[in-house]
């Protein structure tokens, strides 16, 4: 058997994502009762020319944060683990920069507190679509630095969510105004009270930006809403006012915007790293048939995050599930059961797979 476990970020203790210490212990833990693959073995195995001699697993990681090279990057080494990174090009710094790691606190040449400090994921993308740039992101000389430990692929170039329908779902608000990190692409900057519609990655379909007189109604009505219910009381005012909200791009302009990111993103990394780009994985594990057939266009292999093992010969090479690895460590010893063992994985129901749009 082999899965699939998909990383995004690891912290120096706790926090948002998985810290050091049980970052760690999982890669003693697959070491020890498992196979890591190398991408090249993984792609044998898809082939079935490759069976890996005890239960197998593939690492990789997503995006291309700085704590990678910082802390995840020593680990794998140190433990002689290869993984694979799907890099979001654009957030990549083309700064000749490389940052002190663990090996140089394994040295004593610095603290652990002087070491990068990661912040939440979404505030990263979100500083990313303020400034252009964000340091919570890898630079290009990091990457050529851990290609001895990791193979790469991409995330795409945008990375962000788009409006995909008219179904109004809620309002900018305090508490999701940093969250959902993609309303700073989307509306360059969010407002209070700006509406939000239903949204996937803007890779499965056409897209909607709001209309202007829309946003201007919004701005004129906001100063007279008050209490809590105010964002019931807009929504009244706007479906009594609108029939319509988005305008979208019509469907080869979707296209074409597709190709470009799909094709972008492999240029980018082709460019700057010394290899050749053959596997995506989609954002948020979205993806539809338009987008599936896109891919397949310039990509081998494709990655979601359908939780799943990965069976040779019969999965799908552009619908390669993954499990995501989870910051508690009784979620991953159950990980271990359910997709690392024959009699768990006959135990537990397969997920259904959710509904290509």
């Amino acid at each position: 058997m082999v899965f699939v476990y998909a990383y995004h970020r690891v912290f120096p203790k706790k926090s948002s994502d998985i810290g050091l210490s049980l970052f760690e212990f999982h890669i003693k833990v697959f070491k020890k009762f498992f196979y890591i693959l190398s991408w090249e073995e993984f792609k044998a195995y898809l082939r079935g020319e490759f069976f890996p001699p005890k239960k197998g697993v593939l690492i990789t990681f997503d995006d291309g944060y700085a704590d990678n090279y910082v802390y995840a990057y020593p680990i794998l080494k140190k433990y002689n683990a290869r993984a694979v990174l799907f890099i979001t090009a654009s957030r990549i710094l083309d700064k000749d920069i490389k940052r002190k790691t663990l090996f140089d606190y394994w040295e004593g040449k610095v603290s652990l507190r002087e070491l990068f400090k990661p912040t939440h994921g979404w505030l990263a993308h979100k500083e990313y679509f303020q400034k252009g740039y964000s340091e919570q992101f890898l630079s290009w000389a990091e990457l050529n630095e851990m290609a001895d430990v990791f193979d790469f692929g991409s995330h795409g170039i945008s990375h962000s969510e788009g409006f995909i329908s008219q179904d109004l779902t809620e309002f900018v608000n305090q508490k999701n105004i940093d969250r959902i990190y993609s309303l700073w692409n989307i509306y360059k900057p969010p407002k209070i009270g700006y509406p939000i519609f239903k949204r996937k990655s803007d890779l499965v379909a056409p897209i909607g930006k709001v209309k202007p007189q829309v946003l201007e109604f919004i701005e004129k009505k906001i100063p007279n809403l008050k209490g809590k219910n105010f964002q019931k009381q807009l929504k009244e005012e706007l479906l009594k006012n609108f029939s319509t909200f988005l305008e979208f791009e019509n469907f080869e302009e979707y296209l074409q915007r597709v190709r470009k990111d799909l094709t972008l993103s492999k240029e980018l990394i082709e460019k700057n790293l010394p290899i050749k780009v053959e596997a995506f994985a989609y954002p948020w594990g979205h993806y539809s048939e338009n987008l599936l057939r896109e891919v397949k266009k310039i990509y081998n292999y494709a990655f979601t995050v359908e939780k799943d093992i990965v069976q040779p010969q019969k999965v799908n090479s552009l619908l390669i599930p993954r499990v995501y690895a989870v910051k508690d460590i009784f979620t991953f010893l159950k990980h271990l059961l359910v997709y690392g063992t024959e009699k768990g994985y006959r135990w537990f129901r397969k997920p259904k797979r959710e509904k290509v749009i």
